[in-house]
């Protein structure tokens, strides 16, 4: 009988650890692919109301609900005030029971758009240039934007 439960708990064990281990990393898969979709969906939302002015970050706090982080164009208060009115209802559009518990952070938003001027060189042999300068832009908003050529 010994033997059995020992047998027993020696397999069930690793298998039982397993199993947590699994039903946890699911967990967490879950909670991050609510979180981008919910921030895709506001992303959209405001980009088709008003532009690509806003790139608002959406995150799940452990019970305490949702923190919604956006960096905006203070001097412009119209879009600031669409921003906030969109954001909360597509938070609402996704739960409603959401509705005490959402925190939204605005920010400031910096200069979005930089110039540098590049040299291009030609190596030995091609042909000419047309021009030996190109504009580049940056966008340099948030901590998710990308820099683009």
């Amino acid at each position: 009988m010994l033997t059995v439960a020992t047998v027993l708990g020696v397999l069930g064990l690793p298998a039982a650890a397993v199993t947590v281990l699994l039903l946890v990393v699911g967990h967490v898969q879950r909670r991050r692919e609510a979180e981008i979709g919910r921030q895709v969906a506001m992303t959209d939302a405001i980009h088709a109301e008003l532009g690509a002015v806003v790139s608002p970050v959406v995150k799940r706090r452990l019970g305490r609900g949702w923190r919604i982080e956006i960096p905006v164009p203070f001097q412009r208060p119209a879009i600031v005030g669409r921003v906030v009115a969109i954001a909360h209802a597509v938070m609402l559009g996704a739960d409603a029971r959401a509705a005490g518990r959402i925190e939204v952070v605005l920010t400031a938003q910096e200069a979005q758009v930089q110039r540098a001027n590049v040299r291009w060189f030609r190596p030995a042999g091609a042909a000419p240039l047309v021009t030996r300068e190109r504009k580049v832009m940056t966008w340099t908003g948030t901590s998710t934007s990308r820099a683009s050529s």
